[in-house]
């Protein structure tokens, strides 16, 4: 890491949430809180250290992904420039931290970099945990998009050991309206069957 000076920055209530999904950002931005969006914007590198985890949402059952701040209200700034009062100016930033000599609060580039790690190694955990979940879903989500193909498939079919193969032997038999979501239920069965995604991540775990 390079040599940086980071400072301690107190964040309005709310700017720690989740920022709007954008489809026009990079990939490598997701789950990005609103004072990260905002600086930016501004031109400024903030780090704000977090850990991931998944909730499931009360009325709809679908598993959500969420991001929170391990220091709540507090994030941290790189100001080599020291232009403290351009930072003042985003939106989001209430104030900077007083150290023990009245200034700035400056962290020590090894207090940043361990936070690095600590951030990187929880969020390590919580892909490997993910993909674990979704593995152990996965036989009966096979199941459920089986049971849907046995609704699709012309009648007399019988239903084989490979229920995609014989979909795509049937697919031409079957109406345009039918087609399109036949076809949808074998990509999903395709992706959940294919262990090549959770081979990856035990890798890189």
């Amino acid at each position: 890491m390079k040599r940086s000076r980071w400072y301690a920055i107190r964040v309005a209530p709310g700017y720690q949430r989740m920022a709007a999904v954008d489809e026009r950002l990079p990939e490598n931005r997701p789950m990005e809180s609103i004072i990260e969006r905002n600086r930016r914007k501004d031109g400024f590198d903030i780090f704000m250290p977090s850990f991931y985890t998944e909730l499931r949402h009360h009325r709809t059952k679908q598993i959500l992904q969420k991001r929170f701040p391990f220091l709540v209200g507090y994030a941290s700034v790189n100001l080599p420039r020291l232009n403290f009062e351009e930072l003042r100016r985003v939106d989001g930033v209430l104030c900077f931290l007083r150290g023990a000599n009245y200034g700035p609060l400056e962290f020590p580039d090894g207090t940043i970099e361990a936070l690095y790690f600590a951030e990187h190694e929880r969020r390590q955990a919580f892909l490997y945990e993910q993909h674990c979940r979704k593995e152990n879903e996965r036989p009966e989500q096979i199941q459920h998009l089986r049971g849907q193909l046995r609704k699709i498939l012309p009648k007399g079919r019988k239903v084989r050991v490979s229920m995609v193969n014989q979909t795509e032997r049937a697919i031409d038999s079957l109406s345009p309206q039918i087609k399109e979501p036949a076809q949808k239920i074998m990509s999903d069965l395709s992706a959940l069957t294919a262990d090549a995604e959770v081979e990856n991540m035990r890798k890189g775990v």
